[in-house]
């Protein structure tokens, strides 16, 4: 995302602030249950922006926001008859304690920007907001966007972590061609930027390169640890940390940039390859069949010497017409690119525990936001109260993404329904 458009190409794009920053005062403590439909459904929001923070000081975080013109109306209808749209972002500030439970909301606002017509037919809309963070703490930052022209909104979370001066918000990441900060941390080829720090006194970071390996998530049910890269580093490279050094990820693999080498906190960047966060390659349709497949069925299809044919085949005997097949092959895939763009973590969407789960379930009925994670709710057929799948935020260097299926026993007889329903090439549905 771009979470939702990803494939813009960010030119330039100069925001207008109209009216400046409406401050409310702080609330009381909120109730923590705040049950979404439709975070990571993106039909169901019509407004996709993306969201980057950086902690620029002890006392403040910069916001940088990224919009997208052709998703907000322009219109000609107000008291000065100018031509424009109006973008609305409001954020409330959610104070989370040592455990990660919430507090009080510390602070909300509201600003209004105003795109011009010259801005109809750009890309994209930059602008960034200071928002008051203060170092030692963490939160959940709530993010709405609304066209104040239609009405149609869009909605995120962020979870901001200013407990360590050397973790990944502490990076700015800039992107040479649009000269400004990048949303995602996965690059193209030949794609160069260039990686700003907090401290401007910190003259050289320290890179570590890893090769990504081919390897598979966890199985689902059967093991007890999660999936993860091979964490050991193939090489280490010490670069200058000024404005003029341009940066670019050549080889495939991740890399991990820190200040100081002997902190286990840095910035985590990806080069997945050309076609990611996409499915395109034989390989990349093949392996997220790991999920239905038996593990026979899946070690045959490794051998095959066509695997595309191999990955064909597979899908004409859950469907059994091309028609019905294809129809599965999109809605399968679809998901995979969507858990690309939500999930990445310290490695593909698609393999981590909610991108699993996105894939065979597809987007949950409720969503509930927490300090602690999230949990995702199913209405379940013959059940009068949905089930729960719980994903714990997991402590890990590489990632704030990092997050862990906690199974119980009711949604692991959910899982096993929803694999045997695709195998027998039926699109999941827990609620039919």
């Amino acid at each position: 995302m771009g979470r939702i458009k990803y494939r813009l190409i960010v030119i330039w794009v100069i925001a207008a602030l109209l009216g400046g920053c409406a401050t409310t005062k702080p609330t009381a403590t909120e109730n923590s249950v705040r049950y979404l439909a439709s975070l990571y459904n993106p039909s169901q929001l019509s407004l996709h922006p993306d969201y980057s923070i950086y902690h620029e000081s002890d006392l403040y975080s910069v916001l940088y926001i990224r919009a997208y013109p052709a998703e907000l109306r322009f219109s000609q209808t107000n008291e000065e008859a100018e031509y424009r749209a109006l973008l609305s972002i409001k954020y409330r500030l959610i104070q989370l304690d040592d455990s990660g439970m919430e507090g009080a909301v510390v602070d909300s606002a509201s600003v209004t920007y105003k795109l011009e017509a010259k801005d109809e037919k750009r890309p994209a809309f930059f602008a960034s907001l200071s928002i008051p963070v203060n170092s030692g703490k963490r939160y959940l930052l709530r993010l709405q966007a609304q066209d104040l022209n239609r009405g149609s909104i869009g909605l995120e979370y962020l979870y901001i972590d200013k407990t360590n001066p050397y973790g990944a918000q502490n990076f700015k990441v800039v992107s040479l061609f649009s000269g400004y900060p990048k949303f995602m941390r996965f690059f193209m080829p030949g794609e160069k930027f260039n990686v700003r720090y907090r401290d401007p006194s910190v003259d050289s970071i320290h890179v570590q390169y890893f090769r990504l390996e081919s390897e598979l998530p966890r199985p689902p049910i059967t093991a007890t640890i999660d999936y993860t890269m091979n964490f050991t580093a193939d090489t280490s490279f010490v670069f200058p940390l000024v404005d003029s050094a341009h940066y670019d990820l050549i080889r495939e693999g991740m890399y991990f940039v820190r200040v100081d080498k002997e902190q286990d906190e840095g910035l985590t960047l990806f080069n997945f390859g050309g076609s990611f966060p996409d499915v395109k390659t034989s390989d990349e349709l093949m392996e997220p069949l790991f999920y239905l497949a038996t593990l026979a069925e899946y070690r045959d299809l490794r051998k095959e010497s066509n695997r595309k044919l191999a990955v064909d085949d597979f899908w004409l005997k859950r469907g059994n017409s091309v028609e019905k097949s294809k129809e599965l092959i999109r809605i399968y895939y679809n998901r995979v690119v969507y858990s690309n763009l939500y999930f990445t973590s310290n490695k593909e969407g698609w393999k981590t525990d909610r991108g699993m789960i996105f894939i065979l379930f597809g987007p949950p009925s409720r969503i509930q936001m927490t300090g602690t994670g999230e949990r995702w709710y199913y209405f379940a057929r013959r059940k009068s109260n949905p089930v729960e799948f719980r994903f714990n935020r997991q402590s890990d260097a590489f990632s704030y993404n990092h997050l862990k299926w906690s199974k119980t026993t009711e949604s692991q007889v959910l899982w096993n329904e929803a694999v045997r329903s695709w195998r027998n090439g039926k699109v999941y549905s827990p609620g039919s």
